[in-house]
C-alpha cells in the first residue's frame, strides 16, 4: 500500500540498486588510483597504537589494495545478482553462488583490517564488523540455498 502511495515500485527499487553498484564499481576504481595518497594522508592523521611501531604507509596501501580487489568481486557478484532479479531469475544457484562469493569477500576483507589491527588496535573494531557483516550473509546464502532447493523440488513436482 505503501508502495501505491508514494509510486516506488519494484523495478524503481531495482534501478535505484544497479545504479548504485555501478557507482560503487566506479568507486573502486578511484580508490586504485588513490590509495597512495590516502595512505599518506591516514599517516599524517594516525595516532594509534599497535604492536609494531613504525610508519602505517606501506601496511595501510597494501590493506587498500586487497580490500579493494575483495570490494570488486562482491560489487561485480552484486551486479550478476541484480541482473538476474532483474530478469526473474532469483532462486537460482548462480545467485546463491554470488550471495557465497559476497559473504567470503567480507570475511577476508575482515581478516585482513585484523591483520592491519597490529600496527592500529582500533582496525580490530572493523575487523569484527566486517566478520560480524560476513556471518550475516552466510546465513542468508544458506536460507538462500534452501529457498532454491525448495524451488527445485516443487519444480519437478506436477
Amino acid at each position: 500500500m505503501i508502495n501505491e502511495m508514494t509510486g516506488w515500485s519494484e523495478m524503481k527499487s531495482l534501478k535505484l540498486s544497479r545504479f548504485l553498484v555501478l557507482g560503487m564499481e566506479f568507486l573502486c576504481a578511484a580508490l586504485l588510483i588513490c590509495v597512495p595518497f590516502i595512505s599518506r594522508w591516514y599517516e599524517e592523521i594516525s595516532t594509534g597504537v599497535g604492536l609494531v611501531d613504525g610508519s602505517t604507509f606501506v601496511p595501510v596501501c597494501v590493506m587498500l589494495y586487497i580490500c579493494d580487489v575483495f570490494a570488486i568481486i562482491a560489487v561485480n557478484s552484486l551486479r550478476i545478482l541484480l541482473r538476474n532479479i532483474s530478469a526473474g531469475e532469483v532462486f537460482t544457484e548462480t545467485n546463491s553462488r554470488m550471495l557465497r562469493m559476497i559473504s567470503w569477500c567480507i570475511v577476508f576483507a575482515g581478516v585482513t583490517f585484523a591483520v592491519f589491527g597490529i600496527w592500529r588496535f582500533s582496525f580490530f573494531f572493523a575487523s569484527f564488523f566486517a566478520l560480524f557483516l560476513g556471518l550475516v550473509m552466510r546465513v542468508l546464502k544458506n536460507v538462500f540455498e534452501k529457498a532454491v532447493e525448495i524451488k527445485s523440488e516443487n519444480d519437478f513436482t506436477i
